[in-house]
């Protein structure tokens, strides 16, 4: 077979014995795992559950049986387990019997009436007969329609299960039609399937039916149900009205009760491996050589013991059909497999752990920091379960190795990182996808930032920009930037150039919030990726990919963001950056030359929003001497301009805080923003230009540090200089 099967081998699908064919050939025939299980096979070259040689067994009991009386046979089995396809292997091997005339009937066509029920049948039979072209002679068909029209009224009437029918016309005709088929020496072999499917009245009416029906002689019923339905439904009406009772009621109609083989657990479960082995391979997805081995382990180990019927495997089949396809690219294969498996074979679990994230993501040590010390609504499904203590603990297993955080095993977060990179279920960035077979809202498909990633690597600068302009758009630009970061040190670097410029051009349109701590994030992690790919650089191209993406970038402060994260440094105990105060000197000269040109359109301050000393700070850190005397005399010639500049000029410098109500204030003039300030400007300048709109009450206010209520801004970083100011010359008259 393909992988899972060559990994973990295969039940021989051809019969270990030579089956028989009906007319005595040996069957040969090599079978398919392909074979769509849900579907009842209509021949015994079909059989690759080791059912034919029973249904041989079932065909022979009625062919060869010289008894003259009715038979009434009953094959028992669950839902699924193959009972139509051995009812098919059976009329296949009486068909060779030219002394044995076979017929279907269905109820489930039929089953919405006590009448129609009975109808129906004899109506079935009277066609067949008439087809058969055996009793032409005789009007055998006419005769068992006259008896399926008076059978309503007698059932009615009836108030026993065992009573006798006692009108003389039925037993008549009952009789005559059995001297028929006596006289021409036939049999007559009746299949009933889906009984099962019935609504309880309607199965309670139709083995009525075969109670008062089944006296004909030369005539064997076949019936397949799962006798645990049928006898919960029969005990509703008869006996003390327990499943008991109706079971007792089955054994006084049914004289032959077969329980259907169990299919054998091995080629139940080749059957899985051939169905992921094939949606695998029409997916066009390869496995690694340890993804193979893992997922046919989880599969054997923790659904084993749930391979019954064909039928959940054809559920399986059908399930993986589905999500696989969707998702392909998109999530790890192994883990969609296995998660898949968990709904079909065990879906209060799978509803359990769709629906509590929380306890499958985090560690059991987060869980109790916020709190979380329910008892796990997964652990409740499974103990629920009708399982054995061994089927129970192999499920615990199982998803302790999907979700390993559930365990007792600490996980740090950098395996956050890992699992989102392997796209694995048990990581918060994928886990959604496993259950909506779809990207959720606000995420960004993998395979987007693949065919991004390629773009850049072609070089097609506009494409990559229309992928960008596309996420940031549908504000997915925090989830595209992460995903991007994780490709930072596998990315080619032929890819870095067009990657980084493209993005430098739209750094404006990356969100940014006015929290304090919080709102530059991604802002910040959008520099850090293409200060990341160029550290992989030769220094020549670093300092090329730098200069490039702020000399057209769109925003200012993505360029401080750039001279920030590129800087060498020692942070964490590690060396970091790469660009020496040298080499930063070009990139502060490119910030200082773009912005004393925005400047130039409007004025210092405007131009640069609430990022101006940021600006400011970072030019005169990173310029070099004339880069940086350029910035100071523009800073001059600004508080020169006009008096009210003092006081945008030490409310941009001054920085700014958020309290814990979240409103962002100017910083609390201090000290120390005073001797901070006084190396940028004249402190003596500001302090005339502040009197200027102020006036003289300046040289006597205080420095209040209460912010509360209503008050002018302005006026209170104007007082708190003031203040300062005049504490420093006093403090340095004295010192003097």
């Amino acid at each position: 077979m393909k992988m899972l099967k060559r990994i973990f081998g295969s039940a021989d699908i051809a019969a270990d014995q030579s089956l028989a064919r009906p007319d005595g050939s040996a069957d040969e025939t090599v079978m398919s795992l392909t074979v769509q299980v849900d579907r009842p096979i209509k021949n015994v070259a079909e059989d690759m559950f080791d059912r034919a040689s029973f249904a041989k067994q079932v065909a022979e009991t009625i062919s060869r049986r010289g008894d003259p009386s009715s038979l009434v046979i009953g094959i028992y089995g669950p839902w699924g387990d193959g009972k139509t396809s051995t009812l098919a292997m059976v009329k296949e091997y009486l068909e060779p019997r030219a002394d044995v005339l076979s017929m279907d009937y269905n109820p489930w066509f039929y089953g919405d009436s006590t009448e129609a029920i009975t109808r129906s049948f004899f109506q079935s039979i009277k066609n067949k007969l008439e087809k058969s072209g055996w009793f032409s002679k005789e009007n055998i068909g006419e005769i068992m329609a006259t008896y399926g029209k008076a059978i309503p009224q007698v059932g009615d009437a009836l108030q026993g299960v065992g009573e006798a029918i006692t009108t003389e016309a039925l037993v008549e005709t009952r009789d005559k039609v059995g001297g028929i088929l006596r006289k021409y020496g036939k049999k007559i072999v009746i299949f009933i399937d889906d009984i099962d499917r019935l609504d309880r009245r309607d199965i309670q009416t139709l083995f009525k039916l075969v109670r008062l029906s089944g006296d004909f002689d030369h005539t064997t019923y076949v019936l397949a149900f799962d006798d645990v339905i049928v006898s919960e439904a029969l005990g509703e009406a008869y006996g003390t009205g327990d499943p008991l009772a109706g079971r007792r009621f089955l054994e006084k109609i049914v004289q032959v009760p077969l329980h259907l083989p169990p299919a054998r657990s091995d080629k139940l479960r080749d059957l899985m491996f051939a169905a992921c082995d094939r949606v695998i391979a029409e997916s066009g997805i390869k496995l690694s050589e340890s993804d193979g081995p893992e997922l046919g382990h989880a599969l054997i180990e923790a659904f084993g013991a749930a391979l019954r019927t064909p039928r959940r495997v054809k559920l399986f089949d059908n399930a993986i059909s589905f999500a696989v396809p969707i998702l392909k690219g998109e999530v790890r294969v192994v883990d969609q497999i296995q998660i898949e498996a968990l709904r079909v074979f065990y879906p209060t679990v799978y509803d359990a752990v769709r629906a509590n994230p929380d306890h499958v993501l985090k560690s059991q040590g987060r869980r109790q920091m916020q709190g979380n010390n329910d008892i796990s609504m997964i652990s409740v499904s499974i103990d629920k379960l009708e399982a054995g203590d061994r089927e129970k603990e192999a499920i615990r297993y199982f998803l302790n190795n999907l979700f390993p955080r559930i365990g007792q095993v600490e996980y740090g977060e950098g395996w956050d990182e890992i699992w989102a990179n392997e796209k694995r279920i048990c990581s918060a960035d994928y886990f959604r996808r496993y259950f909506t077979y779809a990207i959720p809202t606000g995420d960004m498909p993998d395979r987007a930032i693949d065919a991004l990633l390629e773009q850049a690597s072609a070089c097609d600068e506009e494409g990559v920009g229309a992928a960008l302009d596309d996420a940031f758009e549908k504000n997915s630009a925090e989830i595209l930037i992460r995903k991007l970061r994780r490709h930072e040190v596998t990315l080619a670097l032929t890819a870095a150039p067009t990657l980084s410029l493209a993005l430098a051009k739209r750094a404006s349109k990356i969100p940014v919030s006015r929290d304090i701590i919080f709102g530059t994030f991604v802002f910040s992690q959008a520099a850090i990726f293409i200060c990341q790919l160029a550290f992989r650089m030769e220094a020549a191209e670093q300092d090329a990919i730098i200069a490039d993406a702020a000399e057209h970038s769109d925003s200012l402060s993505f360029i401080s963001e750039l001279l920030r994260w590129s800087r060498v440094r020692t942070t964490e105990h590690a060396d970091r950056g790469f660009l020496t105060p040298e080499r930063r000197h070009p990139i502060a000269a490119i910030l200082a030359k773009r912005f004393f040109e925005a400047s130039d359109k409007s004025n210092l301050i405007e131009c640069a929003e609430d990022r101006f000393g940021e600006l400011v700070f970072a030019i005169l850190r990173d310029g070099d001497e004339a880069t940086r005397q350029l910035i100071l005399d523009r800073l001059s010639t600004f508080l020169e301009a006009e008096s009210k500049n003092a006081i945008l000029l030490l409310k941009g410098l001054g920085g700014r805080s958020q309290g814990g109500d979240g409103v962002i204030r100017p910083s609390e003039f201090t000290t120390e923003t005073y001797q901070s300030l006084s190396k940028i400007l004249d402190p003596d300048r500001v302090y005339a230009q502040l009197r200027a709109v102020y006036g003289a009450e300046l040289d006597a206010v205080t420095w209040e540090e209460n912010w509360g209520g209503t008050y002018d801004v302005d006026r209170r970083i104007a007082n708190q200089f003031s203040f300062v100011h005049r504490q420093s010359g006093q403090e340095a008259g004295t010192d003097q």
